[in-house]
């Protein structure tokens, strides 16, 4: 196969990045936009590792899945947007199994694999936006996103999938910017100022807006001054930003310019604290139903002494606690151990302790000075468990593990290790991010007898 072949295929699957998937003899071609069940003619733009990469020339076959006169590519970082939402949720459940079954060397079929859980809103479900400034060939201030497998920023206007209200404030900021004459950071030439606005709002349209700088400037005291009083608008940091390295937005120093420290979301009756580098999960209504998937997966008792690592703020190992013995939670980073300790307060949870430190060394150091765990809840990033941690759960022999995996790839990886003392009872998937492939998880594993 070459570059510039063409011919006619039949699309199988879905890919993890939200390609189609076909074979042509016998070599797995990953066509864009292209979705399971259609027949297309496609042109193949790109051979490598026994793998082709194709473009679309022709639809032969349309799927009754697709929306019709929709274009993915009119979205920046929605790959899956031309997608019916009933079908992709079939897609997602698909993209576990399929992962499960080529690294976790488990059998899908022994162990219960439920139907995708459908996130309460399809659009603007996005609570948090941090996009990139640049100042555009119109001779305005844009946002921009990323263009995939790109260093190139498109500038977006309206994002389908973010609250509406991030939509509204990033355009009326961008006002104030010009008005002000604030430079748009440009790295080629190392100029400008602005390099990035971060917006959160919470359920009750309440806003934090960030500016992510390359360096001070009394500007910015009078851009503050004009962003409080817009609508919704609570609190206003400025984040030092001078010598950001590959994958870093965010400086070390953060500074409150005008309005709250924080602003909080609310889960059920609890509250969460949130600062502008907070974690905390981006839907938050799919959120709360994650949390209650964790929580049945756990059959807590109130007898119960629970360990939740990788715990940020505190969200999971809060929801637990009005149920649980004790639950200690462990994170590395110090700012999000506080916010924790914060929101125990916040909520007046007395038995939630926070410890930061490398979820795998304070794991194992805890369980040889003989501390016991009924249950151990995690919710790692994208990466997964490291083997430190996964050694530690295995040393452990705690009876129950409840895994919140946002990486079906990292988390059959993991289950192939933990297989070796856990039987896996159950996997719920949830869409998180509509209108993308990206799938999450809760999985319940139980010692073997």
């Amino acid at each position: 196969m070459q570059v510039n072949d063409e011919f006619i295929l039949d699309i199988k699957r879905l890919g993890i990045n939200g390609e189609g998937i076909g074979f042509y003899k016998r070599m797995a071609v990953f066509v864009k936009n292209a979705i399971p069940g259609e027949g297309v003619n496609v042109r193949v733009t790109d051979v490598k590792n026994n793998m082709a990469f194709a473009e679309i020339i022709e639809y032969k076959h349309v799927s009754e899945d697709r929306k019709p006169g929709v274009n993915p590519d009119d979205f920046i970082g929605l790959q899956c947007a031309h997608i019916k939402y009933e079908a992709m949720l079939k897609y997602k459940r698909e993209a576990l199994i399929e992962a499960l079954t080529k690294y976790s060397g488990l059998n899908p079929r022994s162990f219960q694999i439920n139907n995708t859980v459908p996130s309460p809103k399809v659009d603007g479900y996005r609570n948090r936006s941090l996009l990139p400034v640049k100042f555009g060939k119109d001779m305005h201030m844009h946002v921009c996103m990323m263009k995939p497998n790109s260093n190139i920023m498109v500038e977006v206007e309206d994002n389908i999938d973010q609250d509406p209200l991030i939509n509204k404030l990033n355009k009326l900021i961008l006002k104030e910017t010009e008005d002000l004459r604030v430079k748009a950071y440009n790295e080629k030439y190392n100029d400008g100022l602005l390099k990035y606005i971060s917006i959160r709002v919470n359920e009750a349209k309440e806003a934090m807006v960030t500016f992510i700088v390359k360096e001070n400037d009394p500007v910015f005291t009078e851009l503050a001054k004009r962003v409080i009083k817009l609508e919704g608008v609570k609190s206003i940091y400025l984040n030092f930003a001078p010598d950001q390295q590959p994958g870093q937005i965010f400086g070390d120093k953060t500074v409150l310019l005008e309005g709250k420290p924080y602003i909080t979301i609310q889960l059920d009756k609890l509250k969460y604290q949130v600062y502008p580098k907070t974690f905390f999960q981006l839907n938050t209504l799919q959120a709360k139903n994650m949390f209650d998937l964790i929580k049945k997966a756990c059959k807590l008792s109130f007898k119960e002494r629970v360990l939740d690592a990788y715990c940020g703020v505190g969200a999971i190992s809060l929801y637990l606690a009005h149920n649980s013995k004790e639950v200690v939670g462990i994170e590395y980073n110090q700012d999000s151990v506080d916010a924790a300790k914060e929101n125990a307060k916040l909520n007046k949870i007395s038995n939630a302790t926070f410890y930061q430190g490398d979820a795998g060394e304070l794991m194992l150091k805890k369980i040889r000075e003989g501390e016991t765990f009924d249950i151990i809840v995690v919710d790692p990033p994208r990466q997964g468990l490291d083997d430190k941690f996964i050694s530690a759960i295995l040393e452990s022999n705690v009876k129950r593990v409840v895994y919140g995996s946002c990486n079906p790839q990292t988390l059959a990886k993991n289950l192939k290790r933990l297989s070796e003392k856990y039987n896996v009872k159950s996997i719920t998937p949830l869409d998180m991010f509509p209108n993308t492939p990206l799938v999450e998880s809760v999985t319940l594993l139980e010692l073997k007898k």
